[in-house]
């Protein structure tokens, strides 16, 4: 879990250092002015494909934990339409109310992540993470590419770092978000492992959820789960706002639209079909696979091309008194 960390911070770094280089820009046009404007305008259409990726995979996750561990006669459909219906409104209203909204609810994920941690302790077994490397490095170098799937979908911020009015320390607050992703990637697998075993939580559909199931406070507090429920609720709307606002804005910039917001809509009707694809349970976790197997690659490579593109044609500020080519 760790090594897809250190994989996410190096695309961080590759980010931030872009981010210096084109101040002014978005991912759209640094792939024209490093690229040109055919192929920059290509690159840009993967961008936003990476993007519905993303939202219908992720989106279609979240839904089934929701309406499996709690809404089971409820329509997956529904819980799906409400679920879109808040991230839509949230990308309409801008990246600022998204950014706003996240510093909010940061607060309340820190909190029910120390909560949950707190009364996960006493449950857990410790023993249960041991042999460390039982099985060699094969396996986790494996896990690190399929962690670094997840650690490096930062590269979705190259379409809004633009509205960042200074860019120093970019990289630096880039590679904090990832930490912190890894760090909770990893206490959820730990104590998954510690609480259930590992066979038991490769048989259950969603490890978290019945982790959290586990936990409780005498008969006080007796269902550990509704605070993981309020954990991922809030980071999968603020996730996945950002990543609908990143796709839509560059699909915009793509067509060449001054305003994304007509695209909204219609882009929401999309990613929620696509989300709906999968017909059952498996279907979902297998499109979910190949999403690991291979997106850690194109997160990779993407920032590595334009800096290295960057730098061998000699573009960007550190070479140009004026705006870059492509500038809006």
């Amino acid at each position: 879990m760790f090594l897809g960390g250190v994989l996410g911070v190096g695309v961080a770094a590759a980010c931030g250092a872009l981010a210096v280089r084109f101040p002014d820009l978005g991912l759209v046009q640094m792939s024209e002015s490093v690229f040109g404007l055919a192929l920059g305008r290509l690159v840009g259409l993967t961008f936003a494909a990476y993007g519905t990726a993303i939202l219908a995979i992720a989106s279609r996750q979240f839904v089934l934990a929701i309406s499996i561990a709690f809404l089971q006669v409820t329509p997956t459909g529904v819980v799906s339409g409400v679920f879109y219906a808040l991230v839509v409104y949230a990308a309409y209203l801008g990246i600022e109310p998204i950014a706003r909204v996240s510093m909010v609810f940061f607060a309340v994920a820190v909190v029910s992540l120390v909560a949950l941690v707190g009364l996960a302790l006493p449950v857990s077994v410790p023993g249960r993470l041991l042999p460390v490397l039982g099985q060699g490095p094969g396996p986790i170098l494996l896990g690190a590419v399929s962690a670094g799937s997840y650690t490096g979908e930062v590269i979705i911020m190259l379409a809004v770092l633009k509205y960042l009015r200074s860019k120093k320390g970019v990289a630096r607050a880039l590679a904090t978000g990832v930490g912190i992703g890894t760090t909770v990637m990893a206490l959820s697998t730990a104590f998954g492992v510690m609480m259930l075993g590992t066979r038991g939580i490769a048989r259950v559909t969603f490890p978290a959820v019945e982790t959290a199931r586990m936990v409780g406070v005498g008969e006080f507090l007796e269902r550990g789960e509704i605070i993981f429920l309020v954990l991922w609720f809030t980071i999968a709307i603020t996730k996945l706002a950002a990543v609908f606002y990143a796709s839509v804005s560059s699909t915009a910039d793509v067509l060449g639209l001054r305003d994304y917001r007509p695209l909204v809509l219609p882009y929401g009707v999309l990613t929620l079909t696509l989300s709906l694809i999968p017909e059952n349970i498996v279907e979902s976790f297998v499109t979910l696979d190949y999403f690991r197997r291979y997106a850690v690659y194109y997160s990779v490579a993407l920032p590595l091309a334009l800096l290295a593109g960057a730098l061998w044609r000699g573009k960007g500020a550190a070479h140009e008194d004026g705006p870059s080519p492509g500038q809006s």
